[in-house]
């Protein structure tokens, strides 16, 4: 029997998902409105099928993963790491040839909704036609004719997906397809829906928020008794975002909720990075305000579940911390870098701008380290991403910006070691404790994310 754990393991750490309230791809380069039609000369009742289609491509996040790093919107290429290989996005576009242009509707749903191409071939997790299942058929509709008549046709082939064995065969999908939960159509007019028959579409069928946090059984299907009770993408942890007030978000407000995910951050709470910044910038942060309310007003009453390491609410931990100032101890000789301590990493890295007792700064732009649900949370796996990294998220007209430590951009890259020292020295003077991280466990994370 084929190996259904390692052929779906990519879905996992795909980033496709609302990500992690922390899945996912690289940030885009690209500006983070959604991509609006051309003026046209359309019937009225046209023009709306294509705005509507148009938001629930922003509400589905169909941008993140169809488009490469300073790419054109939804010409595909963009190649999502995994253990098997890279999956590589395809061009959704309308070009006939090169993208889905010679789709018909009843072609185009069966993609969206079941994972079978134009030529019969089964698509991988990765696109979470698991959850599409879920739409509605007018929905589907007017996705489709978005697609077909506003989206710009881009020329251009992306390079193949090659797995390796057994992932490699994509036929080994209908076993899993068989076997795993999709979500049943909704009926109606889904913009006619009640607060929270609305926020549950919008979470499961548009936004696929259980595809990153909702842990999996050993066929790689969502533990459905587990509902956004967190789960590994590989390397971002998706956190536990039930109503439990000890594991979740339950001392959320769901005012507190909207903000998060029309800005990606709430003041001494939560800063939204890695695939859930990509998510924000892309698609939350363009969603009405009612909207935005029916989701928070669904998550809100999920029923909680308690989580196993996060004991303590994640952004109620820590405090400004009385810590001396090392350099009025006069230079000291360090012959080898990677031998500095986490006080001496701290101060050459982060006290510039989250300062010496780690409060950060006052408008919060630059967020303190305490009260912080990444620090304070029970996994640091969020934390060395973060620092591995960084931070780079434009919603609501704010920039977010914190350069990463992994050597891709143009800062010093840190070793293994040194963030491992990094990241027990934060958690442990500003939040949960030293969590004995290892430089192996480092490394682990740094792969995982290429």
């Amino acid at each position: 029997m084929p190996d259904f754990k390692n052929i779906l393991w990519s879905a996992l750490i795909a980033g496709t998902a609302l990500g992690s309230l922390a899945l996912a791809p690289a940030a885009l380069a690209q500006s983070s409105a959604p991509v609006q039609p051309a003026p046209s000369t359309r019937p009225e009742g046209v023009e709306a099928e294509l705005a509507r289609g148009a938001y629930l491509a922003t509400a589905a996040d169909c941008v993140a993963c169809h488009t490469m790093p300073g790419g054109k919107p939804f010409a595909g290429g963009l190649k999502i790491a995994t253990p098997m290989g890279n999956v590589v996005s395809t061009n959704i576009t309308p070009d006939p040839v090169h993208g889905i242009g010679s789709y018909t509707e009843a072609e185009f749903e069966n993609a969206v909704r079941h994972g079978v191409r134009k030529d019969g071939a089964h698509l991988y997790p990765v696109m979470p036609y698991v959850s599409y299942a879920g739409m509605t058929d007018q929905d589907v509709k007017a996705l489709y004719e978005w697609f077909m008549h506003s989206v710009k046709p881009v020329p251009q082939d992306t390079e193949k997906t090659r797995l390796a064995f057994p992932a490699s065969m994509r036929s080994a999908m209908v076993a899993w397809n068989f076997m795993a939960r999709k979500e049943q159509p909704e009926t109606g007019d889904s913009s006619t829906y009640d607060t929270v028959r609305r926020g549950q579409y919008l979470a499961n069928a548009l936004g696929h928020c259980g595809t990153c946090h909702t842990p999996r059984n050993a066929l790689m299907s969502e533990k459905h008794d587990q509902y956004l009770a967190g789960a590994s993408l590989g390397s971002w942890y998706a956190p536990n975002i039930t109503s439990s007030k000890t594991g979740g978000i339950g001392n959320w407000s769901g005012d507190d909720l909207v903000t998060y995910l029309r800005t990606g951050r709430i003041k001494s709470r939560a800063q939204a990075a890695g695939p859930m910044a990509e998510v924000v910038e892309h698609s939350t942060s363009h969603l009405t305000d009612a909207d935005l309310h029916a989701l928070a007003t669904f998550i809100k009453q999920v029923a909680p579940i308690e989580d196993k390491l996060d004991h303590t609410p994640r952004d109620a931990v820590g405090k400004a911390a009385d810590v001396p100032d090392i350099r009025t101890r006069g230079p000291q000789r360090i012959d080898d870098l990677t031998e500095m301590d986490g006080p001496r990493l701290y101060d050459a890295n982060c006290a510039a701008c989250h300062g010496q007792d780690g409060a950060g700064v006052q408008d919060h732009y630059v967020p303190s380290l305490f009260a912080n649900s990444t620090v304070g949370a029970g996994r640091p796996d969020n934390l060395v991403m973060t620092i591995l990294k960084g931070v780079d998220r434009t919603a609501s007209g704010a920039h977010a910006f914190m350069p990463g430590f992994d050597g891709q951009s143009d800062v010093q890259r840190l070793s293994d070691t040194e963030i491992a020292r990094l990241v027990n020295y934060v958690t442990a003077t500003f939040g949960t404790g030293d969590h004995h991280v290892t430089p192996e466990q480092v490394n682990t994370l740094r792969k995982a994310a290429h």
